[in-house]
């Protein structure tokens, strides 16, 4: 027990040293950068550039937590197998999968928290820094124009809106295209303007432009859809929605600008991207039991730096293609975990089997 303690509280120390070293770190060259912008908006200089640090923050923390474990449970490890620890580890009867599933336990709980965090804090702070940004960091907020030329989707029906004023309350020049069974335009309808108001929209000027339908058939606009959709919809990127605000995307039903399986890919990586943290401690394993001598321990590091960015780029890859529909969302986002983690079951699974030397 005091083992696992030992290894575990070197592993934790480790990890949140590196990211927040990480995070001041990125924190610093990217405020460098954008500094001169923030100021352009004529704010209160210290109070502007505060307000950018703490927006920017949360989507840090975020990017650089799966680095910050990989590199703290690699250094870690080296740390203690150069000292000899893990061989008194193992002669106190601990097996090498112990030692790195107590760590790889430790980087679930770390990937539960990330998810709760990304999911509640940089969803919101990066809505607000997006928002700032588009006002171009001024403190006083102007009536902006959401979206132009905004294409959305309502069950059967393809939206394009003009503009997209008052928060979405406002809709110009909007038209409507309505599908068949077989995916073929049935009817076009032209409106200049739709307005919220009373809980629901009042249409101006609508009327057909083309289809199918019969032109005695009544025009009428029968929809879901509330102001804050268009808001949303209109310019939001998925790092700027909530898990549940996601699922408001896929389904029959289903809204967005983008394919159903653009946001499906993106529900599916909110979920196994967090899992990231406890998969990283398993991909440092090597580092614990690779041969130290002649500084094969530095090599060991090297490589388990290697397998991290290697999972980085493929989960990226696989996350694109997801994107674009050439991969079932599923497979997108959970086959880099699931290959990674047999890769990295089957390393210690070598270690402990083939008794290799630390």
């Amino acid at each position: 027990m005091m083992l696992s303690r030992y290894l575990i509280k070197s592993f934790v120390v480790r990890f949140l040293a590196l990211l927040f070293g990480l995070v001041v770190f990125l924190q610093t060259l990217d405020l460098l950068a954008q500094a001169n912008v923030v100021l352009e908006g004529g704010g209160p200089p210290a109070a502007s550039l505060f307000r950018y640090v703490i927006l920017r923050m949360p989507s840090l923390i975020e990017t650089v937590a799966p680095l910050a474990a990989l590199l703290g449970a690699l250094t870690a490890f080296a740390v203690l197998a150069t000292n000899s620890e893990i061989i008194a580890m193992r002669a106190a009867g601990r097996s090498v999968l112990s030692l790195v599933g107590g760590l790889s336990a430790v980087g679930l709980t770390f990937a539960v928290m990330l998810f709760v965090f990304s999911d509640r804090v940089v969803v919101n702070a990066n809505t607000e820094l997006e928002e700032w940004r588009d006002n171009g960091f001024k403190t006083t907020v102007e009536e902006p124009v959401t979206g132009e030329n905004s294409w959305l989707t309502e069950g059967n029906t393809i939206i394009r809106v003009g503009k997209i004023q008052r928060g979405g309350e406002v809709l110009r020049d909007l038209r409507l295209f309505r599908l068949g069974e077989n995916a073929e335009v049935v009817d076009i309808v032209s409106i200049r303007l739709a307005i919220w108001e009373n809980g629901k929209w009042s249409t101006f000027e609508p009327h057909r432009v083309g289809g199918t339908v019969p032109a005695e058939t009544p025009v009428a606009w029968e929809t879901n859809m509330r102001p804050e959709h268009f808001a949303r919809f209109a310019n939001q990127a998925p790092n700027q929605l909530s898990l549940n605000a996601l699922q408001e995307y896929v389904g029959e039903s289903s809204m967005g600008s983008r394919p159903g399986y653009f946001y499906s890919t993106w529900i599916q990586q909110k979920i196994a991207g967090p899992l990231a943290l406890a998969l990283m401690p398993l991909l440092a394993g090597i580092a614990a039991f690779a041969h130290h001598r002649q500084g094969s321990s530095v090599m060991a590091v090297v490589w388990g730096i290697t397998f991290g960015f290697m999972f980085v780029v493929i989960d990226n890859i696989l996350l694109a293609m997801g994107q674009f529909g050439s991969l079932p969302p599923a497979v997108a986002a959970w086959l880099p975990i699931a290959l990674f983690a047999t890769v990295g079951f089957w390393i210690v699974f070598n270690f402990e089997n083939t008794g290799a030397r630390t």
